[in-house]
């Protein structure tokens, strides 16, 4: 199959995937941000960001080279070891960590019902991730798509139980993550298992050594990236208190669905990639011609999203959050930046030099501390948005200049020039929150995509209707 075809293809069975949960939490929104009270929201956020910095730890991202792996598995013999050992280890480590777990949310202040619950939350996610991946590397991502749907479901029949109905507050909403994470696991490891037998005796201490080999070297990228992107959380809470993080919570709400817009195209991308390195003696060509409708693409649904924020914010969030209406704008420019470092991690693992991940992460993850910690006390939550947004942008560029080394990456700044300066003036127009300017935006929008995406929309739609 043509690798454009193959990408779309995937872009289109994922991204449905990947749309449905975006919608489902849209509807979950606002009634966590009226039976919540700020604070409360504040710790689930808090909790949430604390999850996703351990899990990356206790799994070493393992889950990175199952897919790996899977996707270059020669025979069943191999898948069978691959899968049959990534799942021991996954297992195992959770359970010998779970000690640990508890007793940071303990040392965090949370009620001891609460901390055990997030042990198995802490176990259910790190399943979740890894049968995902796996799925995805042995072609499955129609199944895939479905195991995301499934936590999509359970999470919003749980919300509307424990938290509308019971009343369950912060014990409520993080029950559910927990139920959602497990059962949507279990239901892709039931995939996973018809594809590859699990078998005990297929447990390899080479084949763990050879994985964690590859993923060990991301590790330091998820921290780096957790602190850019999550670390704001905790000198938020710590400077400004439980209930400014949830404002902040609220304003990544928008930008991580922004974040949809890449991640769907990721999802697709990884696996391309990967073929394409393995296949090809120069990829840069292909890289080169993908980045460019890319970058219109982001662009384009950048434009579309800025013009919805407004409308965003009257409709689905609680009025004791309009504080986050401000800090939106900015983290669109951290999630935009982050695509691209995203793109270029992919490049990176397919071309398996996962040790320059890391480095370049870590470079913003200096950065974004040190803008916090001398911004955070002086210009409140804008610090915390600011340093996400200034981060990612050095991270994309430390990555564009390394990999020129290996792979001829050819750049049109004509485009990047004329898509970066429309969405600036989006951004002004948002600021003044006006109806009249409002529509400017979304005629922006419309006039940008026409002029730059409308043969990436019709192939979509084409393969959408198919």
């Amino acid at each position: 199959m043509d690798r454009n075809k193959e990408l779309i293809r995937n872009t289109v069975i994922l991204g449905a995937g990947t749309l449905i949960p975006k919608v489902f939490s849209l509807v979950i929104l606002p009634i966590l941000t009226t039976y919540l009270t700020t604070v409360e929201y504040g710790n689930f956020d808090l909790v949430n960001s604390i999850v996703s910095f351990v899990v990356p730890i206790i799994t070493l991202q393992i889950q990175q080279a199952a897919f790996r792996y899977l996707v270059a598995a020669k025979n069943d013999l191999e898948k069978d070891r691959l899968v049959t050992t990534s799942i021991v280890y996954i297992l195992g480590i959770s359970v010998l960590c779970a000690p640990l777990v508890f007793l940071i949310f303990r040392i965090c202040n949370l009620d001891w019902k609460v901390s055990l619950i997030i042990c198995f939350l802490v176990l259910g996610e790190s399943l979740y991730m890894l049968t995902g991946q796996m799925l995805r590397g042995l072609g499955q991502n129609i199944a895939y798509s479905v195991g995301i749907v499934s936590y999509s479901v359970v999470n919003l029949v749980t919300v509307v139980l424990f938290v509308y109905v019971l009343r369950l507050g912060l014990l409520g909403v993080i029950l559910s993550n927990t139920l959602s994470y497990v059962a949507s696991a279990v239901i892709m490891l039931v995939r996973t298992l018809q594809k590859a037998h699990f078998q005990i005796n297929a447990v390899s201490a080479p084949e763990l050594k050879r994985m964690l080999k590859f993923s060990a070297p991301i590790v330091p990228s998820s921290i780096s990236l957790w602190i850019v992107n999550l670390s704001d959380r905790l000198l938020v809470v710590h400077y400004l208190g439980a209930g400014i993080n949830g404002i902040y919570s609220v304003a990544t709400k928008v930008p991580n669905l922004y974040s949809m817009a890449y991640s769907i195209f990721n999802l697709a991308w990884t696996e391309t990639a990967a073929r394409v390195a393995d296949d090809e003696d120069d990829p840069g060509k292909y890289y080169s011609e993908l980045f460019g409708k890319m970058y219109s693409f982001l662009v384009g649904i950048m434009l579309i999203v800025i013009a919805c924020t407004p409308a965003f914010y009257r409709i689905l969030v609680n009025a004791q959050f309009y504080q986050a209406y401000p800090q939106t704008a900015v983290l669109y420019y951290g999630v935009f930046f982050n695509s691209f470092v995203a793109f270029y991690a992919g490049i990176y693992i397919a071309m398996n030099r996962t040790k320059q991940v890391g480095i370049s992460s870590a470079v913003g993850a200096l950065l974004n501390l040190i803008i916090n910690f001398l911004l955070i006390q002086k210009i409140g939550l804008f610090a915390a948005s600011i340093s996400t947004a200034v981060s990612y942008f050095v991270i994309m560029l430390y990555r564009a200049v390394d990999l020129k080394k290996v792979v001829n990456i050819q750049y049109d700044f004509r485009q990047i020039v004329i898509g970066f300066l429309t969405i600036v003036l989006s951004t002004i127009l948002y600021y003044f929150n006006n109806t009249v300017l409002t529509v400017i935006c979304f005629l922006i929008a419309i006039i940008y995509n026409l002029l730059f995406n409308r043969t990436i929309f019709a192939i979509l739609l084409k393969k959408l209707h198919h």
